[in-house]
């Protein structure tokens, strides 16, 4: 009986380790989110970076605004691999506001060509989670 309540706890852990771990959003700093955006562009993998925009309220896009998304997105990963693909990312600054509820991230997007552009995107925190403003929704 003891051994199975221990194995339940362990089963626990591990799940909850695992629903986080491929939610695919969760980012515990605006950096962090915004890198871990670029990885997910890098693996074409748009519908789970869709997930990570929200309007500039916070709420979750509704589903056609996240499709219209996904199509920008793949529409942006070709204009990428016109410079060779995305290679990298490097933060230059993050700015948390004193609520400690919205930030701005700039940082430089490296292509694998030797290009590099300067960017800046508003961030939100929501659930615990940093998640991309979108404004013109």
């Amino acid at each position: 009986m003891k051994n199975s309540t221990i194995y339940a706890a362990i089963l626990t852990v591990f799940l909850i380790i695992g629903f986080y771990s491929c939610s695919g959003v969760s980012s515990n700093s605006p950096s962090k989110a915004v890198i871990s955006l670029y990885e997910k562009m890098k693996n074409k993998d748009f519908e789970k970076v869709a997930k990570m925009y929200v309007t500039k309220e916070g709420k979750q896009l509704s589903e056609d605004e996240a499709k219209k998304i996904e199509g920008l997105l793949g529409m942006g990963s070709k204009e990428y691999e016109k410079k060779g693909g995305l290679d990298n990312i490097t933060i230059d600054e993050e700015k948390i506001n004193d609520d400690g509820t919205s930030a701005k991230v700039d940082f430089t997007v490296h292509y694998k060509n030797g290009d590099t552009d300067k960017e800046h995107v508003s961030l939100i925190k929501v659930n615990g989670d940093w998640l991309f403003q979108i404004t013109n929704f």
